[in-house]
């Protein structure tokens, strides 16, 4: 099937390898060079960046990202990083610090069985597993949006509006998984909710 073959080629995404990220401490730019290289095809665009310094220095600000050490960032920094990238894209900078402070207090500065280390090599091996499974998730809801407007004669209104089932079948799917998330973390770490705006006195 012509796009059981795009999916494959689309979900063909660079990972960083835990055995790839570097032992040694990396300053900034040797930093921001290496993750743009190891998740280069992850970019929609040429011209996107995956890591900046002035986004690395906001991290660290929002204590998403521990400080350097002498201008140098360890292989614990880089998992970090990793982690907010993928994170970033569907989740508010609040929520990801909510969910990585807890890692970082208790796992950050372990050597031992849940280093930061084995910990990301395990939930890299699991996703990796789990890769199949969510291209059978995706050809499912595409094969249920090729049954939609059956009775429209008209060939191109036909694909056009089952390319937009399948879009939105997805989108859902998608908004969906997203406050499952949201409300975990809510309920896990007892996110306040924002201040209301004081209404403006007359």
């Amino acid at each position: 099937m012509e796009f059981e073959k795009k999916l494959e080629k689309w979900m063909e995404l660079d990972y960083v390898a835990p055995e790839d990220i570097p032992n040694i401490e990396l300053y900034m730019d040797q930093v921001t060079t290496f993750l743009d290289e190891q998740l280069m095809n992850t970019k929609r665009y040429e011209t996107d960046k995956i890591f900046t310094k002035t986004m690395i220095n906001n991290y660290s600000k929002n204590h998403l990202l521990p400080s350097s050490h002498k201008k140098k960032y360890s292989k614990n920094h880089m998992i970090l990083l990793i982690y907010i990238y993928y994170l970033k894209n569907f989740l508010s900078i609040a929520d990801i610090k909510n969910i990585l402070d807890p890692l970082t207090e208790h796992f950050y500065t372990e050597t031992k069985d849940n280093s930061f280390y084995k910990i990301y090599k395990e939930i890299f091996e699991m996703e990796h597993a789990h890769n199949s499974s969510i291209k059978e998730s995706i050809m499912e809801t595409f094969q249920k949006a090729q049954e939609t407007f059956q009775g429209l004669s008209d060939g191109k209104k036909k694909e056009m509006l089952q390319q937009f089932s399948f879009i939105t079948l997805l989108g859902y799917d998608i908004y969906l998984r997203k406050q499952v998330i949201e409300k975990m973390i809510d309920e896990l770490y007892e996110t306040p909710e924002p201040d209301k705006k004081q209404k403006k006195k007359k």
